[in-house]
């Protein structure tokens, strides 16, 4: 069932039952069933919308450093997900001709003998990027610790009289998080999203909006609570 689908079926039930007969008790049930799931899609249609422009106008541009975002990886071997990252980085390390320094940003995983950042740098080595071109930042685990850590090794390696053009490289599904990360940071970037295939994407996208909505969950549950009592004045 499509969202558009689920939308029609929500409003269409809305309506029968402000115009019906139901107990008062049932017609407020299902406004409120209808004000929260409204809400969370047109989230999650935002959302949407907002991978597909990144995959749209994805290019690569000019950069001094590729910083590439690590994921949880459970066995020794890099997973297709951070595959189809390290595939982008590597991409566009060529079609740059092979000047930028690659940030490969990682920590420790679910397990503590596996580290992120070596896995990806060995990755990398493997497909031809020198050991000299690559820096490792290893103490992160999580999105906003890779970003932060990253920044301080970036300024650490930085020796030039301009401010440093950094692209960050991610699946296409974490970009729109990673980017209210930066901004809380205060660090202006472009990125480069990875094309992740649909059987890793479509679970990656849900558990990525699920965290969209707990993080802004105090604005969403504000914008219901308005919205529900405006539905329920129409009943008065």
């Amino acid at each position: 069932m499509t969202i558009g689908t689920m939308a029609i079926l929500l409003t269409l039930l809305f309506i029968h039952m402000i115009n019906c007969n139901a107990p008062l008790i049932l017609r407020y049930y299902v406004i409120t069933i209808f004000t929260v799931d409204s809400v969370l899609l047109v989230i999650l249609l935002c959302y949407l919308l907002y991978v597909y422009y990144f995959l749209r106008h994805a290019k690569i541009q000019e950069s001094d450093y590729l910083l590439v975002l690590g994921t949880n990886t459970f066995t020794k071997r890099v997973s297709p997900v951070l595959q189809d990252r390290l595939d982008m980085t590597i991409a566009a390390y060529h079609r740059l001709g092979d000047y930028p320094m690659i940030i490969v940003s990682g920590g420790r995983n679910f397990r503590p003998p596996l580290i992120e950042d070596n896995l990806m740098k060995d990755y990398l080595v493997e497909h031809g990027i020198p050991t000299s071109k690559i820096l490792l930042e290893n103490r992160s685990t999580n999105t906003i610790q890779k970003l932060e850590y990253s920044s301080i090794l970036l300024k650490e390696d930085w020796n030039g009289e301009n401010v440093p053009r950094v692209t960050i490289i991610t699946s296409e599904f974490h970009i729109p998080r990673t980017m209210r990360y930066l901004k809380n940071l205060g660090i202006l970037v472009s990125y480069l999203p990875a094309r992740t295939m649909p059987v890793f994407k479509w679970p990656a996208m849900f558990r990525e909006f699920t965290v969209i909505v707990w993080y802004y969950r105090y604005t969403i549950m504000s914008l219901m609570f308005i919205i529900l009592v405006l539905f329920l004045s129409v009943l008065e």
